[in-house]
């Protein structure tokens, strides 16, 4: 549920470059148009869903990946809740 949540996100956000994970660890990685590490896009997309009541990780060499760990006793309904804030942060910061 939450990595298919995070790549139909990642489908609309050209910034999103890649999104993987294992189990209830996932990740998104921003790059720019070239490739290139965008460690700035994921700065502020991550910053956009602090904003909004989302903590999320800044991982990976160029801090360029946005990493979510919720808890093992998480609901769906709250992945349906911090999926619907990362949508939001992603369009309005992380571009």
């Amino acid at each position: 549920r939450l990595l298919a949540g995070l790549r139909a996100v990642a489908a609309e956000a050209p910034g999103i470059a890649d999104v993987r994970g294992l189990g209830l660890m996932a990740a998104s990685e921003f790059c720019r148009p070239d490739g290139t590490p965008d460690p700035e896009a994921a700065r502020r997309a991550q910053q956009t869903a602090a904003e909004y009541g989302l903590l999320l990780l800044l991982c990976g060499i160029h801090l360029n990946v946005v990493r979510m760990i919720p808890a093992l006793v998480v609901t769906a309904e709250q992945i349906d809740e911090g999926l619907e804030l990362w949508a939001k942060a992603v369009a309005a910061g992380g571009r």
